[in-house]
């Protein structure tokens, strides 16, 4: 099988045809794609920063500030001191945070079913796996 640039290819249109459908899954709450990520990973990771958020997310400290001060504004996500770093803040969804995420996973569900709609439930575990296991060797490599 030719491959010499045909994964990236494919991986691009793939990206293209999703992402319009994730935005508007997140604009059905009122937020942005990067808001929903951000309390995603706050939902699996509660009490990181907003620099560990930035590194994860692959954007700048300023934009992530950005997107953090816009939660905090809604009353999605609240900021405490870090008992072992007096300078450092962490990042915590609130109640209301949590009901958003749930709200939009409905629909972020829905695409997610759309997408692998086709496969079997195997097939859907090795898809995940091998996605889980590519971008693994990417941030591995560094840049």
């Amino acid at each position: 099988m030719e491959t010499a640039g045909g994964f990236v290819y494919v991986i691009k249109q793939l990206e293209l045809a999703l992402r319009p459908r994730f935005l508007e899954a997140c604009a059905t709450e009122g937020m942005t794609g990067a808001q929903y990520t951000v309390l995603t990973v706050l939902q699996r990771r509660p009490g990181i920063t907003s620099s560990e958020l930035a590194r994860r997310s692959l954007v700048r400290p300023q934009t992530m500030a950005g997107t953090i001060d816009a939660l905090l504004g809604a009353g999605l996500v609240r900021r405490e001191d870090d008992p072992a770093h007096a300078r450092r803040k962490l990042l915590f969804l609130t109640p209301a945070g949590s009901e958003a995420v749930d709200r939009v996973s409905v629909p972020v569900r829905e695409l997610e079913e759309l997408l692998v709609g086709d496969l079997t439930p195997e097939e859907r575990e090795q898809f995940f796996d091998y996605l889980r296991r590519s971008r693994n060797a990417l941030g591995a490599a560094g840049r």
